[in-house]
């Protein structure tokens, strides 16, 4: 039986797709793409225009997280009045973690019905690299620059992918 490629089409002598199996397990070892290099690519498309947002979200979502991957849950309540401080100060965090060489994703969100809750949604490869993050200059400067503007503790979930 002929090799079988992404498309399910017999492979030609001549052809120099990437071989698959059904499932399509090898494609994505082959094209050697790992979950940043997707979001990063399909935010871009995106971004461009080219295609919506929600589909590039979709697209990022069908890859699976590397066995290990460790996703934070963190919330924190900015004092009264600080809310805008507070995004001001995490707007030059964020860029900075996606640059992490264990980052996968990092999200800042503001409560809709609470808005002095802040919450980070983060994915990191592994405990290792979470452990790495947790040491860089620029998370040690954001810790002291928010600390003024933030009260109470910051409730911290640490949590693995199942599915």
């Amino acid at each position: 039986m002929p090799k079988q490629v992404h498309d399910g089409a017999p492979r030609r002598a001549d052809d120099t797709r990437p071989e698959t199996r059904s499932d399509g397990v090898e494609m994505k070892d082959q094209l050697q793409m790992n979950r940043r290099s997707l979001v990063t690519t399909f935010g871009m498309i995106a971004a461009a225009g080219a295609i919506s947002a929600p589909m590039a979200s979709h697209a990022a979502q069908t890859v699976a997280l590397p066995e290990g991957a460790v996703t934070v849950v963190a919330s924190l309540r900015a004092r009264d009045g600080k809310e805008a401080e507070l995004v001001r100060a995490t707007n030059t965090l964020v860029p900075k973690v996606r640059q992490e060489a264990g980052n996968l994703l990092c999200q800042f969100h503001q409560g809709l019905e609470e808005p002095g809750l802040f919450v980070f949604y983060e994915i990191f490869e592994s405990t290792a690299a979470l452990e790495a993050h947790k040491q860089t200059p620029h998370v040690n400067e954001w810790s002291t620059t928010v600390a003024s503007l933030t009260e109470g503790t910051v409730e911290l979930k640490l949590l693995r992918a199942l599915a």
